[in-house]
């Protein structure tokens, strides 16, 4: 019998291996994301990290393979790319979700990651070029070994298919070059296949909103625009043809074709472009306040004709040649609802540059000219040598009915216009002539006049009325002859001139002026206010305690002198009164010269500066004299205030101060660097009173003086200083609830205070308990003295103030004090003791020299009476002798008789002396005595 098992059929073997293939191949599909997704992420980050300054980041990522196999879907949310060193903090880029499409094969490899597709969703981008010419995307690190970096090359590479970006919000902003962009609602789709050396590119570019502004002027607001352009790729040569385009700038539709080679770094080119419609009404769709104000029902007419090209090499020194021709025939068009139209638009202007050198350009407005509900206007310019010495030759001749252009042009409701401005100014010559103040070779004449405009609108919070403003054109400067303006309540009136008006027309040079600016009223609030109905969410504060709006920036290429005069300034809560003095605005910098008011019940002198050479960091620098300030409204006005001296919340009075060298940057919000402050100067009040201040309260508790919660400070004169983020007081002497007292010490601006008081507190002041441990220890001290002494009238007490306003800590060591004072009062009476003591003593020796002194002289009376008594006798018995033997005994006899009297004399005197002598000894046994029982 044959034991041996039927083999299976062939099919099912078959079907068992395919199953478990395919089963493998599913599990690797499922799995192969988790094993190569930690790889990628490190690649991505590794590659960020090494190659931009920048802070790089993202949020949550996916990686898969079924949905886009046989390549990985890389997805990465929330990707930021933010700057760093000048562009600190700014958003450079950020993106809500990119995903790409990654060779599988490659990955595998793990020799370069092959990149198919890439598709940004709601990407946020800001471009920035600073005035210095750095650029915010500048964030490649320079490598510092080329050669290195030739033997190291990126792990990716681009062999895209496709890329599409989605609702993307784009902002260019190059204030160096005086050029702004936003793009709004960005979408770009471009398929092709970058594998092949020739292929087709399809691009499809729309921009919901476009908006383009250069030089200060709007060139596009808001504009719908629509790029379709299909180009023939030649990747060897690197030349680019453009076949069946279009370009759309709201109604406006562009054809062009040509082409661009781009070999090295001279790109070559020969672009042609003209419209695709011939009528009026396509161009004028890129008029905002036409296009915005229902389009479509539009009534219009005329013929025209808009083309140009760009033809040769663009490179770092040459453009190509290009030109632009505009003409517009017999243009007409009309609201159906309004009752007038503009009528006979007819336009010839031509720019041409045959070299592509820019100062080879040329500008003619051959025509232009248009009636506005029958109010003329007509305007001729030609401009040549543009760069190198601009030459203008122009006229433009006008009246604007401002009334009537409601009658042609949709107004939004709630705004009405009205008034008159006419024009009829001729410009011609060289702006070399003006440079060199050649005047006679530059011709300017006639007037600018706006009379009686007044304009109203539900946007702004104010309306605007210019009685009149006439400017009279010269060779010169451009005279202010009249300005009388009312903008909502406040009032101006001004005149003046302004020099180098061309100059800063067409060279963007700097524009100089002079005026003499007044107003009885000038509301800043209401001026800075953004709307009639703002809501909190959108309503800048200005206030000196708000945020702020931004940075108010002072233009580089102004020039201005400004003498003012201004009866009444509202700004936020204060009111500023009778404003007098002398403004500049030079070099980007407000500069402020003795500036007078009236503000809060007081007077003040301001001297100063505001700076915006780094609109990121704007500074200020300021000198203050005040006068007569109430301190509660100096607190609650202003937030530095606030931080500088954080007792005024709680104080009541008027003070006077000066504040000199203050000197700080400013934040976005314009908003101080307190850390960055240094200031000095002088702090004076003659009565001020301060209740509820956390210290002051807890030195009370300390002290158990209520007394001392409530404050009544007088005379106080003090010096401070501000300088590493705190305000310090040297020493000073002050009364505080008439109680001498020395203070130093520091406030921070955190808050943090460091104060030393030393007191001279009357004994009445302190409560019982306190008064009772005094007496206490003064018995002790009179007990251990053998003295009968009493505390004096006052105690010296020291408090050392610590911790922070709102949480003071207070160290008085009062028992301590006590003691001291104890032990003071002690010394002083045993030093008293002694000295009296000591005078006593040297007294009774000065009494026992006087007496002694006496004795000794009434001795030597004594001896020298009796001495010449002697004397005499001996004298007398040499005349009484009558011959000359007797005459010689005489004289013996006398001379023996002096000598015993010259003994006892002496004998007189030597006696006294002894007594003297032994008086003294005495009195010094007695003083000595005395000195002795007084130290005991």
């Amino acid at each position: 019998m044959d034991n041996t098992k039927p083999k299976k059929p062939l099919y099912r073997r078959i079907l068992k291996w395919s199953g478990i293939t395919l089963l493998i191949i599913i599990i690797l599909l499922i799995a192969a994301p988790f094993i190569f997704k930690d790889k990628i992420v490190a690649i991505v980050k590794e590659q960020a990290n090494k190659n931009l300054n920048a802070k790089v980041d993202f949020g949550d990522f996916d990686l898969s393979l079924i949905t886009s196999f046989p390549d990985f879907r890389f997805k990465i949310k929330n990707v930021s790319v933010i700057g760093i060193d000048e562009f600190k903090n700014d958003t450079l880029a950020f993106i809500s979700e990119i995903k790409t499409d990654i060779n599988i094969k490659s990955v595998i490899s793990g020799d370069k990651y092959q990149i198919n597709s890439v598709v940004i969703d709601h990407a946020r981008i800001l471009g920035m070029v600073l005035k210095n010419g750095k650029a915010n995307w500048d964030i490649a690190k320079p490598s510092a070994d080329t050669a290195t970096t030739a033997s190291e090359p990126s792990k990716f590479s681009m062999d895209l298919k496709e890329l599409k970006i989605k609702q993307a919000y784009i902002v260019y902003d190059d204030q160096k070059g005086g050029m702004y962009a936003k793009l709004e609602d960005f979408n770009y789709d471009m398929n092709g296949d970058f594998t092949q050396d020739n292929f087709v590119l399809n691009n499809l570019l729309e921009i919901a909103k476009t908006t383009f502004k250069m030089g200060g002027a709007s060139y596009l607001s808001e504009v719908k625009t629509r790029l379709k352009a299909d180009v023939d790729m030649d990747m060897v040569k690197k030349k680019y043809v453009f076949k069946e385009n279009e370009f759309s700038l709201n109604d406006l539709t562009l054809d062009f074709d040509g082409f661009i080679e781009m070999p090295d770094t001279n790109i070559q080119m020969d672009i042609k472009f003209k419209t695709k419609q011939a009528d009026f009404k396509s161009i004028l769709s890129l008029i905002p306040a036409v296009f915005s104000k229902d389009f479509k029902g539009l009534k219009a007419s005329g013929k025209l004709a808009l083309d140009g090209f760009a033809k040769g090499t663009y490179n770092a020194s040459s453009l190509p040649a290009f030109a632009v021709n505009l003409g517009i025939e017999n243009g007409m068009f009309k609201y159906p609802s309004l009752p007038k139209s503009v009528n006979n638009v007819h336009v010839d202007l031509k720019i041409n540059n045959p070299t592509g050198v820019l100062d080879a350009t040329t500008i003619d407005v051959n025509k232009f000219h248009l009636e506005m509900a029958g109010n003329p206007i007509d305007l001729v310019a030609h401009v040549k040598t543009p760069i190198s010495d601009p030459g203008l030759h122009a006229e433009v001749k006008g009246i604007i009915d401002l009334g009537s252009v409601k009658e042609f042009i949709p107004l939004e409701k709630g705004d009405n216009l009205n008034g008159t401005i006419k024009s009829d100014v001729k410009i011609a010559g060289h702006m070399s002539a003006l440079t060199k103040k050649e005047y006679d070779k530059f011709n300017a004449s006639g007037a600018l006049e706006i009379d009686k405009m007044d304009y109203k609108s539900a946007t702004l919070p104010y309306d605007i009325l210019l009685d009149v403003m006439k400017l009279n054109f010269t060779n010169q400067y451009v005279e202010l002859a009249t300005l009388n303006a009312k903008l909502g309540k406040s009032d101006i009136q001004a005149n003046g001139k302004i020099e180098n008006f061309m100059q800063y027309l067409f060279k963007n040079e700097l524009i100089k002026g002079a005026f003499n600016l007044n107003s009885n009223l000038m509301d800043l609030n209401e001026l800075m206010s953004s709307s009639k109905t703002p809501s909190a969410a959108s309503t800048p504060s200005a206030s000196p305690t708000g945020t702020g709006s931004g940075v108010m920036a002072v233009p580089a290429n102004i020039d201005f002198t400004l003498d003012t005069k201004i009866a009444k300034v509202l700004y936020t809560n204060l009111v500023l009164e009778n404003m007098v003095g002398n403004i500049i605005v030079r070099n980007q910098k407000v500069d402020m010269t003795n500036l007078r008011m009236n503000v809060m019940g007081g007077d003040l002198i301001m001297n100063g500066y505001y700076e915006t050479t780094n609109l990121k960091k704007p500074t200020t620098s300021l000198s203050l004299k005040v006068d007569n300030f109430d301190i509660q409204n100096t607190f609650k006005s202003f937030n530095t205030v606030q931080k500088l001296a954080p007792v005024g919340q709680y104080a009541m009075g008027k003070f006077s101060a000066t504040l000199e060298n203050f000197k700080t940057s400013l934040n976005e919000k314009m908003e101080p660097d307190l850390t960055s402050i240094k200031a000095m100067g002088l702090f004076k009040t003659a009565m001020v009173t301060v209740g509820g201040f956390p210290p002051f309260e807890k030195l009370g508790e300390a002290l158990k003086m209520d007394q001392l919660k409530k404050m009544d400070v007088s005379n106080l004169n003090l010096n401070y200083e501000i300088t590493d983020g705190r305000v310090k007081m040297a020493p000073f002497e002050t009364k505080i609830n008439n109680i001498p007292t020395t203070i130093s010490g520091s406030t921070g601006f955190d808050q943090s205070i460091d104060y030393k008081w030393k007191m001279a507190i009357p004994k009445s002041m302190f409560g019982g308990a306190a008064s009772s441990a005094l007496d206490g220890l003064m018995k002790q001290a009179n007990s251990a003295a053998g003295t009968n002494l009493s505390v004096g009238d006052k105690i010296n007490v020291t408090a050392l103030f610590g911790g922070t306003v709102m949480k003071p800590v207070i160290k008085t060591g009062l028992k301590d004090d006590m003691k001291n004072t104890v032990a003071t009062v002690t010394t002083q009476a045993v030093n008293a003791g002694i000295d009296k003591a000591n005078a006593e003593a040297q007294k009774i020796l000065e009494d026992a020299k006087a007496q002694c002194e006496k004795q000794k002289a009434e001795a030597r009376a004594n001896a020298d009476k009796q001495k010449a008594e002697g004397y005499a006798s001996a004298d007398q018995l040499v005349e009484q002798a009558d011959n000359p033997i007797a005459k010689m005994a005489a004289k013996k006899a006398a001379e023996v008789a002096k000598k015993k009297v010259d003994e006892k004399v002496q004998s007189i005197i030597n006696d006294a002396d002894a007594r003297c002598q032994k008086s003294l000894e005495e009195a010094k046994a007695r003083a000595d005595a005395k000195a002795a029982e007084s130290k005991k």
